[in-house]
């Protein structure tokens, strides 16, 4: 899948990995999805060693990249109870 349009970073409240986005994915077949992001930072003595974007799993085939961008912040409103 190509990367098509990160949404912005939102800060939840969870202990492990806060700031998590929205990515819509372009899929081979020419349809949309839209995945979650999750931000992680690997220290090692003290120092960063590594630091990135983890995709989780995508959902939905949508046939515009709009309406997948729509669903998915919908999805992101529904699990965090937050606006998106």
């Amino acid at each position: 899948m190509e990367l098509e349009k990160e949404l912005h970073i939102a800060e939840i409240g969870a202990a492990l990995h806060p700031k998590r986005r929205m990515v819509v994915l372009r899929r081979e077949d020419g349809f949309y999805t839209y995945a979650e992001q999750y931000h992680y930072v690997s220290h090692y003595e003290g120092k960063i060693i590594a630091e990135g974007w983890v995709t989780l799993p995508s959902d939905g085939m949508h046939t515009t990249s709009k309406i997948a961008e729509i669903e998915g912040r919908a999805a992101f409103s529904r699990r965090y109870g937050v606006a998106y």
